[in-house]
Parts: C-alpha cells; sequence; structure tokens
C-alpha cells in the first residue's frame, strides 16, 4: 500500500532466467530455441529460434543501448544487486514492488522470442506452455503478489484456444495477452480469432495487446527508422491505435460483448482524438463498409477497454475530461531503464493535482484494474483478500 491505497500494478516486467526456455519447453523443442550472443551484437539477451535471430537487425545492431545509457551498473544502482545478480525470482520481483507500495503487479512478455514472423505454430504453442509453467512458478514464488499473463499463440488459433484451456485450468493463468502486430497478415479485428476471443469471454478472463520495440518482423517504424529515438517514439502508438481500430471497426466487441481488453504500453493522451477519429470514418463510410457495428467507437471502448498510463503522463487529465476515470489503469514499466522506479508512485501520486483528484487516483492504481483482471479472491496474494480502506471504497 501506498498513503493508505492499494496499489495494482496493470503492467511491468522481468528480466528473464538465462534458462527459461531449457528448463521450461518440452524436450522435443529444446533444440530449436538457442541463445545467440555474436560479436559486434549489443542487445540483451539475443536469442535464436530455428536458426533465426528474433530480435530485428536495428536492434541487434543499433548499439541502442549505449544510446540510452543503460548499462548493467546502472541496472544494480536502480533496482539493487538482487535483483540483478540473483535474479528477476517471484520474491525478489515482489519486494522489488513492495519498495514501491505496489500489492500486485502483472507481468507481460516474453517480449520476441516466440513472435517472428514465420515462426513454426507447433514450436510458437510450445513456447507459450513453457512460458506459461513458468509464470505459474513466478505467482507460486511471489505469494501471488506477481502474476504473469499468458501469451497467446495466434499463428495457429486452434493450438491457441487449447493453450489458454491448459494454462487456465491446470496453470491458474488468468489473463491472457498477445502482441498488437499482424500475424500471417491477419489484423486483431480478423473473424478467425473468434474461437479464443469467445474461450476469453466465456473464462471471464482479461485480454490486452501490449507492443514491445524490435521484434524480427514489420512492425510500424521497423522499414522507416535506425535510430532508438524515432522508433521508440512511433511503435508502441501506431501499432496500438491499429489493433484498437481494427478491433472496434472489425466488431469484435459486437459479437463477444462481455470481453475485457486493455492496451498496454502505449500512453493514453491520444486515445479522446483516435476514437473521435474513428468515429468520423465510421460516420461517413460505417454504414456500407461495417454494417454490423451497433455502437460507436467511443460507446464501445467505454464498455469493453480498457487502457494503461504512466506515472507522468500530464495527458491523463485529457483522458478524464473527454471519457471520464473508469477505464484508465496504472502501469510502473518495472523494471525498463526509462522506469521512475522507487519514485512511480510518488510521481503518479503528485500528477495534475488541479485536474486528477484523489479519488481519481485511487481507481486507476485499484478499482479499474480490479475491474479489469477481476481476479477471484482466492487468486490474489492474502493481504488483499481483506475490504479496501475507507479511503478507497469511493
Amino acid at each position: 500500500m501506498r498513503d493508505g491505497l492499494r496499489v495494482f500494478d496493470a503492467d511491468c516486467h522481468v528480466v528473464y532466467p538465462p534458462d527459461l526456455w531449457q528448463r521450461h519447453l518440452d524436450p522435443a523443442f529444446r533444440d530449436r530455441v538457442r541463445p545467440a550472443p555474436a560479436p559486434g551484437i549489443e542487445t540483451v539477451n539475443p536469442l535464436t529460434v530455428d536458426g533465426r535471430y528474433t530480435q530485428h537487425p536495428t536492434i541487434l545492431y543499433g548499439r541502442f543501448q549505449r544510446a540510452i545509457g543503460w548499462t548493467t551498473e546502472d541496472m544494480i544502482a536502480k533496482y539493487g544487486p538482487d535483483l540483478v545478480h540473483g535474479g528477476f525470482t517471484g520474491d525478489r520481483v515482489a519486494a522489488a514492488l513492495a519498495v514501491e507500495g505496489i500489492d500486485i503487479g502483472v507481468v507481460y512478455g516474453p517480449e520476441f522470442d516466440m513472435w517472428p514472423d514465420g515462426i513454426d505454430p507447433a514450436l510458437q504453442a510450445a513456447m507459450a506452455r513453457a512460458y506459461n509453467r513458468w509464470g505459474a512458478e513466478m505467482r507460486e514464488a511471489s505469494g501471488g503478489r506477481v502474476v504473469v499473463s499468458g501469451p497467446i499463440p495466434l499463428t495457429d488459433v486452434s493450438r491457441a484456444v487449447e493453450e489458454i484451456e491448459y494454462a487456465y485450468h491446470h496453470l491458474g493463468t488468468r489473463c491472457f495477452w498477445t502482441r498488437p502486430n499482424l500475424v500471417n497478415h491477419r489484423d486483431l479485428g480478423n473473424r478467425y480469432y473468434d474461437p479464443v476471443y469467445e474461450l476469453l469471454q466465456d473464462l471471464d478472463c482479461a485480454l490486452a495487446t501490449h507492443e514491445f520495440m524490435g521484434l524480427n518482423a514489420v512492425t510500424a517504424g521497423s522499414g522507416r527508422f535506425r535510430t532508438f529515438t524515432e522508433w521508440h517514439a512511433v511503435v508502441h502508438w501506431h501499432e496500438t491505435q491499429s489493433a484498437m481500430l481494427s478491433m472496434l471497426c472489425g466488431g469484435v466487441f459486437d459479437r463477444f460483448p462481455r470481453l475485457r481488453c486493455a492496451y498496454m504500453e502505449a500512453g493514453c493522451g491520444w486515445l479522446p482524438s483516435w476514437l473521435h477519429r474513428i468515429d468520423e470514418q465510421l460516420e461517413l463510410a460505417g454504414a456500407a463498409e461495417f454494417p454490423g457495428l451497433t455502437r460507436s467507437a467511443v460507446q464501445t471502448f467505454a464498455e469493453n477497454c480498457w487502457i494503461s498510463c504512466e506515472c507522468d503522463d500530464p495527458h491523463v487529465a485529457d483522458v478524464v475530461r473527454h471519457l471520464g476515470d473508469r477505464k484508465i489503469v496504472f502501469e510502473s514499466d518495472f523494471p525498463h531503464p526509462d522506469s521512475k522506479y522507487p519514485h512511480t508512485l510518488d510521481r503518479f501520486l503528485a500528477l495534475s493535482p488541479d485536474d486528477l483528484s484523489p479519488e481519481t487516483k485511487a481507481r486507476i492504481l485499484w478499482d479499474n484494474p480490479m475491474d479489469l483482471y477481476r481476479f477471484a479472491d482466492d487468486d490474489l496474494p492474502a493481504h488483499c483478500r481483506t475490504p479496501l480502506p475507507a479511503t478507497q471504497e469511493a
């Protein structure tokens, strides 16, 4: 807790153990996923899947670590030697988040390894299974304070459905995610994915999209920019906006009205303008091109969707002004170089005091992510099962 408020970090990360795949992949697949450091490559944890690097050449050879001034020593100074040298185990991550006052955090990943273009669907599904096994281990070691969102292997929808079922019923996974990018030339509004959306709706599990810059595939900015500054400025926003557009216009939430979807790691200030622009286009051509839609983009988002905010984004106030304060969730972005750890909560609680009330901040920190994820009491850490403090009941 922080200042009497419970805190739910809706989007955080870890540095993965180097033996994650070797330890959790089924034996038949282990020799196809290999660490692959090489001379001249400066990226973190380069890895090949079926002999191909999973990170884009611009990441592999772009020397971005130097550009942003982020070294191992910097990471130790910010996050401590126990994490960096001992590993991001569930208990250590829970303790690090507790320094901020975070009660529970949801981890998103893996960033690159199971998503490169052309990956064998069987291997992608096996990697999702391995990751979900690791996620169950993390949750257990953290006492439920670190929850790992399950990646959905969308290359083959039948395997995706099978993995969601397995992860939910056998590993205790209670939320799922995918990248917002095209998969086999299909956007997320494609009806091919309807079995996935139907299952998540029936299981009452939240879905999220999450972009990570650097995938060895075609993503926004990857063919146009070669600097960290330019590529990082566009990729999260543009990919997320495209995924949201496709899902809204594709009628995903009309076909599955109980589906909950969050759009992570892309900021939020652009959201009111983007939804307005989508509705302007639907007003012009929607009747001809998307005759099945029954609601505007603004209405659909208000009923089915959430978006995450960073701790120091002044444009959170614009979202609240235009769309209300019930669909924004908080993300710490731990332990990325640009995270404000260990002052993330300090920065957020001090953000825009004239525009964001304490009640709104309390909703963003706890009520809204609880409404998104809807974890059962048994899935929450023990200390979060008691009634909320009076200050956060409003």
